[in-house]
């Protein structure tokens, strides 16, 4: 059996607030020094009013509090969290577990509990639940569509969930979807290629990226799927998050060139390309076309052949640029290129590409005008779905091509080029010059070291870097691409830029907040001096390096003699001055690598790394002499202080909580011998009481 002054140490010693009420008169029996810390009150206030506790709760919480002890009468347990106020307007959140002990005959005899400041783990809680909810925001209005699909121990794929993009693009809502599994909602064959990507992702255990044409509800479309693995603790796959983008005019455009490729063989017979000649003048009257033009614009080779008919096809308001473009090719500035609209022969026009080049003969006079047209209506009208799809993206899509020379720009750039970089796409197809002058000059060249090593290693380039945009704001930008080398070696990455400075502000403020958080975590906040857990942390990393050094070095417990004399003469905040007046004295008095801590109460501990007991006890002696010199001014009062102090040194076979008690007791012994003084263990223990 230990003897009952082992669990009064014990109580008095654990940082948890415990406490124990008298029944049926409740009236508090019991509360250890821990609820001095814990609701910045001494523990006596509690003694001498027992509703103190239920008073300082916070006035929402209060109700639920009082309610909770008629739960506790009938169930003999409870557990509620709930926050206090403390005097200095700090709201702490507390854990509070408390239960009903009874007689041999049932009856209630008293309520005990323990309670334990729970604030840090609360704001953890609140701040996850606040970045969980803003994830779940963003699946929820992300443009593309996202699902989930759990990873079943006996290695079979069931669908969980699909977000509004998913649901409105393929047509299955989330009710059809949830717990359904490739098997039951895709054909046998189009199944079987989706399971064996979700085994090759689960296999990876890291994102695959693949294209997949799946027939849906909302019809048969082509997807591009990133799939990401998500672990449990132990490192295993329970699901696969999956973000998938509808990229079918993509792979029919790719499936219309590939188609025109192939028939590249039969040019003659059913080429789309319309092949012409024109008299070399600006009128460019035909002298030949090829029967496609039929197909092209309606008209027959008849009907055009030696008619001054193709001014007037063009649309009124290309015109004007489209004859400005022959005139400069008929006055020798060489081939053009010409992107304008033809009429069409029932009154609709066509999107064309024309491309012309003047021929000349051997002395150089003009002979006739060459060229071709090809009908890109489709492809135009593709791509204009695609910049409006870029528009609404929070970024924009770019191609950026770096040639050996160095001199990088845009092959292309979707419209929102401005609200990054404040610069049209036509100036960043010119140069890259626009882009980079206004990247934050800290961050240039982490950004230029970043394209450089992408370029050498072909690797995927992520960058977030600062913009100064011209329009006088600051944005933060993340870029993400994928290069690929071509022939001339010169690099060529395409990728997309989008704007987080919303998402890098807050993880700013969050890491922020997470430092203040620890700091305070380690501090006393009356003193400012490191509470009792970080102290014993350190007391515990420095007997580390003595075991593994074998150097010297001590530890010093002391206090304010007669401290609740003080208090009861002079008030609680003339005590609070007197321990800061402590802190403060004792800092002047120790070195830098010297830790002085607050364990409890008025009672404090100073860490002496490298050394001696002879060097401590100087120090201790040098420290009490100082306090004995201090007045701590206390209105028109001024109070004057001594302090009894503990010495010992640290031994290899310590631990933590066995030196701090060899210090208490050479303490103890200091204040036997009537305060005022240092004592150390190697002295005379005799008779020590306690107190």
């Amino acid at each position: 059996m230990l003897p009952e002054d082992f669990f009064s140490s014990l109580v008095e010693r654990v940082d948890d607030v415990i406490w124990s009420v008298g029944y049926p008169q409740l009236q508090l029996e019991y509360v250890n020094p821990a609820a001095a810390a814990v609701f910045g009150r001494p523990t006596q206030e509690f003694m001498e009013d027992s509703h103190l506790w239920l008073t300082i709760v916070h006035p929402d919480d209060r109700e639920a509090v009082a309610a909770s002890h008629d739960r506790l009468l009938q169930e003999g347990e409870v557990e509620r969290r709930y926050r206090i106020l403390r005097p200095d307007g700090q709201q702490v959140w507390i854990h509070d577990r408390a239960w009903l002990m009874r007689g041999p005959q049932g009856e209630p005899l008293r309520l005990f509990g323990v309670a334990r400041d729970v604030t840090r783990e609360q704001v953890d809680r609140l701040r996850l639940n606040s970045v969980l909810t803003l994830h779940q925001r963003f699946i929820e209005n992300a443009p593309d569509p996202i699902f989930l699909v759990a990873v079943q121990p006996d290695g079979e794929f069931v669908f969980r969930y699909n977000n509004p993009a998913h649901r409105q693009q393929t047509g299955v809502s989330l009710e059809v979807l949830r717990d359904q599994t490739p098997d039951t909602l895709l054909e046998a064959s189009q199944a079987a290629a989706v399971k064996a990507h979700y085994r090759e992702c689960v296999r990876l255990k890291h994102p695959i990226q693949y294209e997949e044409r799946l027939t849906l509800p909302a019809g048969v479309r082509d997807w591009q799927t990133l799939l990401v693995p998500v672990d449990d603790v132990d490192g295993n796959v329970v699901e696969l998050a999956g973000i998938a983008r509808d990229i079918t005019p993509f792979k029919e455009a790719e499936r219309e060139s590939r188609d025109a490729f192939e028939a590249l063989d039969q040019l003659l017979q059913a080429s789309p390309v319309v092949i012409y000649e024109c008299q070399p003048t600006s009128e460019l009257i035909l002298t030949y076309v090829s029967s496609s033009v039929e197909r092209l614009c309606g008209y027959t080779r008849s009907e055009l052949l030696g008619h001054a008919v193709w001014h007037a096809m063009i649309h009124p308001d290309d015109a004007t640029l489209v004859l400005a473009k022959v005139k400069a090719m008929l006055a020798g500035e060489g081939p053009i290129q010409l992107n304008y609209r033809l009429r069409h022969r029932d009154g609709h026009y066509l999107q064309v590409q024309s491309e012309k080049r003047l021929i000349r003969d051997g002395a150089g006079c003009p002979v006739k005008v060459v060229g071709a047209i090809l009908d890109i209506s489709d492809s135009f009208r593709l791509s204009q779905r695609l910049e409006k799809l870029a528009q609404q993206l929070p970024g924009f899509l770019y191609q950026y091509l770096l040639p050996p020379s160095g001199a990088g720009r845009f092959l292309y750039a979707s419209r929102s080029s401005m609200a990054i970089y404040g610069a049209t796409p036509e100036v960043l197809a010119r140069s890259d010059e626009a882009a980079f002058s206004v990247i934050h000059p800290d961050d240039i060249p982490q950004v230029e070291a970043s394209i450089l090593e992408s370029a050498e290693t072909l690797s995927h380039w992520h960058c977030e870097y600062r913009v100064r945009h011209p329009h006088g704001h600051e944005l933060w930008v993340e870029g993400l691409a994928t290069p690929e080398r071509l022939e001339d070696g010169s690099v060529m990455w395409h990728g997309y830029i989008a704007d987080i400075s919303e998402r890098k502000h807050l993880q700013l403020e969050l890491e922020s907040s997470e430092a203040r958080f620890r700091h305070l975590a380690t501090v006393d906040m009356l003193t400012g001096a490191p509470n009792r857990r970080h102290f014993m942390h350190c007391l515990e990393a420095e007997l580390a390096r003595v075991k593994r050094h074998g150097e010297e070095a001590c530890l010093v417990m002391f206090d304010a003699d007669h401290f609740k004399r003080i208090n009861d003469t002079f008030g609680h905040a003339a005590g609070d001055e007197v321990l800061k007046a402590l802190v403060t004295a004792g800092r002047e008095q120790l070195r830098t690598p010297d830790i002085l801590g607050r364990m409890g109460g008025e009672e404090f501990a100073i860490l002496l790394p490298e050394t001696s007991l002879d060097a401590a006890l100087e120090v201790a002696e040098r420290f009490r002499r100082a306090i004995a010199a201090l007045q701590v001014a206390s209105g028109d009062a001024s109070i004057r202080l001594t302090i009894s102090l503990g010495v010992v040194a640290l031994r290899v076979q310590d631990s933590p909580d066995s030196a701090v008690e060899r210090a208490d007791k050479a303490l103890y012994r200091a204040k036997e011998r009537g305060r005022d003084r240092v004592c150390h263990e190697g002295e005379e223990m005799g008779n020590v009481t306690i107190r």
